[in-house]
């Protein structure tokens, strides 16, 4: 994708709700749900995903394609 900014974007904090486990990670790679749409534009958080380094997971090194409709932002990576 190209640089323009997003919502929800590399290097930002954000929490992720799984039924009543709440998990904050951050966000190492974002893409188009749809590999066609035009990437120099904002898009609305249904139209792409990110993928997420879980940093209070049980699981080592737990990164997973999330989307980005289910985030909420926590602190912008300036």
């Amino acid at each position: 994708m190209k640089s323009v900014r997003q919502k929800i974007d590399v290097g930002d904090l954000v929490e992720y709700e799984v039924g009543k486990m709440s998990l904050t990670g951050l966000v190492m790679e974002r893409k188009a749900i749809n590999p066609n749409y035009d990437t120099d534009r904002h898009f609305h958080p249904d139209e792409y995903h990110c993928k997420v380094l879980l940093l209070n997971s049980d699981l080592p090194n737990d990164a997973r394609w999330i989307r980005t409709k289910w985030l909420k932002l926590l602190s912008k990576n300036s």
